[in-house]
């Protein structure tokens, strides 16, 4: 993964940080959703679309680099990118968005694997979007492990 890790929040940079990359991203994935997301498209609060952009980019950076800096696509692509991917997923209903213990999680859901290879678009797309859902269930199966859900 390309990108620096989110540290901590710090909204001076956070602010910062919306108004020059998230913000134009986020509008823009803002426009392509239509499913599970597509509240977003009429929200007024735009903090609120960079807080789930901002988290999602953590949640790939803190849970999933490790797994996904060993392949061929995914080491190339920056946190914002994967986690715009990974959005796309979240929107159309193939992994799901939860709490659980009080963490967020990102949980795939029994057919992505199928879904993705039924998806005529998707097909040049295979590979990494199966890898990105290995690499969620592989973060899921280690917080299990290790008691830390």
């Amino acid at each position: 993964m390309g990108a620096t890790r989110f540290g901590a929040l710090d909204h001076k940079k956070t602010l910062r940080a919306w108004d020059s990359v998230i913000k134009p991203l986020a509008c823009k994935l803002r426009e392509t959703w239509s499913g599970r997301l597509a509240h977003y498209r009429t929200h007024r609060n735009d903090e609120h679309l960079a807080a789930l952009v901002e988290e999602t980019a953590r949640y790939v950076g803190l849970h999933l680099e490790n797994d996904l800096c060993r392949s061929d696509h995914w080491s190339g692509v920056t946190l914002r990118h994967a986690a715009a991917i990974l959005l796309f997923l979240v929107d159309k209903g193939v992994v799901m968005r939860t709490t659980r213990h009080g963490r967020r999680i990102f949980e795939p859901l029994p057919h992505a694997e199928s879904w993705i290879s039924d998806q005529a678009p998707l097909r040049s797309y295979m590979e990494p979007l199966v890898e990105l859902v290995s690499a969620l269930r592989h973060d899921l199966s280690r917080r299990a492990h290790s008691r830390q859900f």
